[in-house]
């Protein structure tokens, strides 16, 4: 038997009358967000009964979403600008996994490296419920949108809504697809707007036909630098791109000690952020005349977060000159769909789909993600979203000083430090 939510969960709010119900500060997860009349808020009415897991470690965690990480870079054009959260799309795909069963669940397991399903929701949760500084902040939110229209698994709430709740502090809306589409963009829209502080301010121009579900993630990350840049020491420098060289705006810092590291073919240094273990780790080739596309890339998994943690145990050392560059990037990738089928979820597209928990007849018809960074003296801002569009089928002290120039192609991470997990992973090859 199938129902429709407002029936299933019985009396629900109108989002109307949310504003104010949720918060989006430094260190909480930001709540309700409002919306207008035509959407109804189900997240109230779906009642959690399940106890917190005392979480200590996210062992589980940072190796599923850094070895997503290293996948997708791999996966992305090697001579363009890169830009994403691999924290975004696991959490996005990992709601999705909620709801699914057969071999759509274990493609989709695999390819987010979820050994334990439980102890992965849980380090989860957990990680969600992390205090933050007002300096340093990480603000995750998600949400799933559903159809009024569609009948659903008479089991919905218990085997998906609610467990997207309480892992996931998913908020749940309802919505008339059909009927009032543009309603529905200016929500959904709004929503992203709010949760990634307006960095990303539209993810939507219509709804793609056929389409019956949203479940969207939101990523914001706010840093000040633990040592910040001066305006005074920023001026007009070459950058020497993989196509062209640029004249940008050059951040310096004198004498300052940093975590460094080089191993003869590539050098990287950790820029840590204030208030918290949140740190930038950049790469670059230790020879002048090096390529760090050609000596990173030929690097496997499992040596790139090897690199990726040398830096932890490095020494900490006079840098005489840093030079970074101040830089903001913006990457939209519409269609993570063939990616994500070469890492394995291939099943989650067909007609074969097994989302059962939620309904009979559905797959997944597409993944997109977004995200932006902006990195100047002050510190870091960066944001990103993960949406999946569900359709009906057929249905780291030395006296010695070192220079670190960044005036070449290098590679980046944005990386929480307490659990070692890569929050954003870029490249930038042209300024």
């Amino acid at each position: 038997m199938k129902k429709r939510m407002t029936a299933l969960l019985l009396s629900a709010c109108m989002c109307a009358g949310l504003a104010g119900c949720g918060t989006n500060t430094p260190g909480n997860n930001p709540g309700h967000t409002k919306t207008d009349s035509s959407v109804t808020s189900l997240t109230d009415n779906i009642t959690v009964t399940s106890v917190k897991t005392d979480i200590t470690s996210f062992d589980q965690l940072k190796n599923g979403i850094n070895e997503f990480s290293m996948n997708m870079y791999s996966a992305l054009p090697a001579d363009e600008n890169i830009f994403y959260s691999p924290y975004s799309i696991s959490s996005a795909l990992s709601m999705l996994d909620v709801g699914a069963n057969g071999a759509t669940k274990k493609e989709l397991e695999n390819a987010l490296g979820i050994t334990d399903l439980d102890e992965w929701n849980a380090e989860m949760k957990t990680y969600l419920s992390k205090d933050w500084s007002q300096n340093t902040f990480v603000n995750t939110a998600n949400s799933v949108w559903m159809n009024k229209d569609t009948s659903w698994s008479a089991d919905i709430e218990k085997d998906f809504l609610t467990p997207a709740k309480d892992y996931y502090s998913g908020e749940v809306y309802e919505a008339d697809f059909n009927g009032q589409p543009d309603k529905v963009v200016q929500n959904v829209n709004n929503w992203v707007s709010t949760n990634t502080n307006k960095m990303i301010p539209e993810i939507l121009k219509e709804i793609p036909g056929g389409t019956v579900m949203m479940l969207i993630n939101a990523v914001y990350f706010e840093g000040k630098w633990d040592t910040p840049f001066t305006e005074d020491k920023t001026f007009q420098s070459s950058f020497y791109g993989t196509d062209k060289e640029s004249v940008v705006d050059m951040m310096h810092l004198y004498g300052e000690h940093f975590t460094y590291m080089d191993n003869g073919e590539i050098k990287g240094i950790t820029l840590p952020y204030d208030g918290d273990n949140v740190v930038m780790k950049v790469f670059m080739p230790t020879a002048d005349d090096g390529d760090i596309n050609e000596l990173f890339d030929k690097l496997s998994n499992e040596e790139k977060q090897k690199l990726i943690d040398s830096l932890d145990n490095a020494n900490n050392v006079e840098i005489d000159t840093l030079q970074l560059p101040k830089f903001t990037d913006e990457q939209s990738i519409d269609g993570l769909d063939e990616i994500l089928q070469n890492m394995g979820i291939r099943s989650a597209y067909s007609d074969s789909a097994d989302f059962s928990k939620i309904a009979d007849g559905i797959a997944v018809s597409s993944v997109n993600h977004r995200a932006k960074v902006i990195v100047d003296e002050n510190g870091t801002k960066a944001a990103a979203e993960t949406d999946i569009m569900v359709k009906e089928t057929a249905m780291m002290p030395s006296e010695e000083t070192y220079n670190f120039i960044v005036d070449k192609p290098f590679v980046y991470v944005i990386e929480d430090q307490s659990t070692g997990m890569i929050l954003f992973m870029g490249r930038v090859n042209s300024l």
